[in-house]
């Protein structure tokens, strides 16, 4: 019984070195944001909204179950920041085009997933777009 107990202590143990590591320099993160703030962007959250955030931050950003609040706190932390905008869009600039596209059509899929059209969410993916150096209408 020792050893079997012994062993559980072991596998335990060889846990520890997949610690959940998360930074704001996390490029999934500067995602995990601009799509936040399309959420956030009209000052009304819809059902429909979130849910499309969690499920991309799921399955575009590969977040975990046992990342999730770790991830919504650093997101919620950065978004507080007064110029974390500024280091955000650095990091999404370095990405290539076409992944910087995805993101700016994540956005824009976040904004219409009300079926509402709200004039604060245009402007922030038009705003996102032309930092990001991308032409919008491409």
């Amino acid at each position: 019984m020792y050893s079997s107990f012994e062993n559980f202590l072991k596998v335990l143990d060889a846990g520890d070195n997949e610690i959940i590591k998360l930074s704001q320099e996390d490029p999934r993160i500067a995602i995990g944001i601009l799509l936040y703030s399309t959420v956030q962007a009209d000052g009304r959250v819809k059902r429909e909204e979130t849910q499309l955030y969690r499920h991309l931050l799921e399955s575009y950003l590969n977040v975990s179950e046992d990342e999730f609040l770790m991830f919504e706190d650093i997101v919620s932390e950065t978004c507080n920041k007064p110029d974390s905008i500024n280091s955000i869009i650095q990091i999404i600039r370095e990405m290539p085009e076409s992944k910087r596209r995805e993101v700016l059509k994540l956005m824009k899929d976040i904004s219409l997933s009300d079926k509402q059209f709200h004039e604060f969410e245009v402007n922030l993916v038009s705003r996102i777009s032309t930092l990001l150096g991308l032409d919008e209408a491409q």
